[in-house]
């Protein structure tokens, strides 16, 4: 009787210290409406799974949502009306701009409100996602927990090379990184030979590959601008980890662009600036950001093919990757509180995970045969569930491989994080550089990574070019801005 009584004791002291996320103290708490400005498109069972979610959310801590979903460039523009109206709302997806909310005052602390209300959250995510959405050491957002990342590869369509007789040995044989960059380059020129070149062309080419290839920490969080720190081991050469260069100045981007403009010249890359290879199109060899290739089985059982990834580089994670998929709440929120709750429910319980990802089951989704969601029609519901908490919580649709999570938990222990995750320049002292440099990179950078400008007379333009527009002045700033924070942080 003793041992019972003691028993009931700390189960009642337990159910004190959950807080009101429980539902028996629902009742206790005045109702609230949650507003939420997030990524999507609003299909025909919208309200339906609304009132799903809301039976959930009152019963669990006496709450509604109102979700506005718009596509990401409607939403930036809506995100950006709010901001500046101080309108009143609850949660907001946040991307490339959060320094620039938070230096607006749009954003609410989070840090007590995680410890409070957000105890899965914490739990959940690696230390490394929360130290790369630090500013002046408080947290304003809640990174997406997909691992963000720049992991690029090449899907190599191992039909088309084995019906041309092109041999494909090259993408796994123990060679360097960059024996097998000349490998692919050579294997795309004999695919060419060959005539596999369904569309006038065998692959696509352009700045992102550039940077995958060489991995670097963009100081200004655009690869695209002058301006970089090496990232990992291997990758550009001959310079000091947090010594800031312009990439574009090395002799690894000029072998780059030479390659580009080889590739362009034999006829194997695209001579139409606005067109790419793609899946869609068949083309024989497309390129891709795609951490792990998580998503190539289900590109192989769409297209019917047997696809194989060249990674180009090692993967890596810089804050501009993290910046990318974030959730934020407002300043202007009526209960914080409330907002956090929601939030962590979506990391905390799967079901509920699931019923937002994807709708109702039974009627919106249902699973297959290997246990992935499969949406029964994609007119009635669908939400950007990249750019939803709880990516890792939802259980995997059919693009995705069933133990996603077992990757992703391994995949961990390989990614390689960038020296400065968390760090943010202040572009005020070098704007005038900064406009200047960016005209210069918008005329000639595409251009010449995708093979579509001679490099012995652009590539000189593109160098001068930067140089007379600032570059040197802009890269001092980078590298005292960089110093001084990273003294701040207390890094060697």
């Amino acid at each position: 009787m003793k041992k019972l009584s003691l028993l009931l004791i700390l189960t009642l002291l337990l159910s004190m210290t959950l807080g009101v996320t429980q539902a028996e103290d629902a009742s206790k708490l005045e109702p609230y409406e949650i507003v939420w400005y997030t990524l999507g498109s609003e299909r025909e069972d919208h309200q339906l799974v609304l009132d799903e979610i809301n039976k959930y959310l009152t019963e669990r801590f006496n709450a509604t949502l109102k979700m506005h979903v718009n596509t990401n460039a409607d939403h930036l523009t809506k995100l950006q009306l709010l901001a500046s109206a101080r309108e009143k709302f609850d949660i907001c997806f946040v991307s490339g701009q959060y320094a620039s909310y938070v230096a607006l005052g749009s954003l609410a602390p989070l840090k007590e409100l995680l410890e409070k209300e957000g105890k899965a959250l914490l739990d959940t995510y690696p230390q490394n996602l929360w130290d790369s959405v630090t500013i002046n050491g408080e947290i304003y957002a809640i990174p997406t927990h997909k691992y963000s990342c720049s992991h690029y590869y090449f899907i190599i369509n191992m039909d088309v090379a084995k019906k041309a007789g092109v041999d494909t040995a090259w993408i796994t044989a123990d060679i360097s990184k960059m024996e097998r960059w000349e490998a692919f380059v050579d294997y795309v020129l004999k695919l060419k030979e060959k005539g596999e070149d369904l569309n006038g062309y065998v692959t696509s080419l352009g700045s992102q590959p550039f940077t995958a290839l060489y991995p670097c920490e963009a100081i200004t969080g655009n690869s695209a601008d002058p301006g970089v720190v090496i990232l990992g081991d291997d990758t550009y050469k001959g310079f000091e980890r947090n010594e800031v260069f312009n990439q574009f100045a090395t002799d690894e981007f000029e072998a780059y662009v030479r390659d580009a403009y080889k590739l362009a010249q034999a006829g194997a890359l695209p001579l139409d600036p606005d067109t790419s290879a793609a899946l869609n199109k068949h083309d024989p060899v497309i390129a891709i950001q795609d951490s792990m290739a998580k998503r190539l089985p289900g590109y192989e059982k769409s297209y019917g093919a047997d696809f194989e990834p060249y990674f180009i580089s090692y993967a890596f994670q810089t804050t501009d990757k993290i910046y990318g998929s974030m959730n934020a709440i407002s300043e202007t929120s009526g209960d914080p509180e409330r907002a956090m709750m929601f939030l962590n429910a979506l990391v905390e319980d799967k079901d509920f995970a699931n019923l937002v990802f994807y709708g109702i089951e039974g009627k919106n989704w249902n699973r297959n045969a290997d246990g992935q969601i499969e949406m029964t029609d994609p007119k009635t519901y669908a939400m950007t569930t990249w750019a939803l908490p709880g990516f890792l919580t939802a259980e995997p649709d059919i693009s995705l491989p069933i133990d996603m999570v077992d990757r992703y938990n391994a995949f961990a222990e390989e990614l390689v994080p960038a020296d400065n995750l968390g760090f943010a320049l202040d572009e005020e002292p070098i704007l005038t550089e900064l406009a200047a440099i960016r005209q210069v990179v918008a005329e000639y950078l595409e251009p010449l990574t995708r093979g579509l400008a001679n490099p012995d007379t652009e590539l000189v333009k593109f160098r001068e070019g930067l140089k007379n527009a600032g570059v040197d002045n802009a890269i001092a700033e980078m590298q005292k801005q960089l110093d001084a924070w990273r003294e701040v942080q207390g890094f060697k």
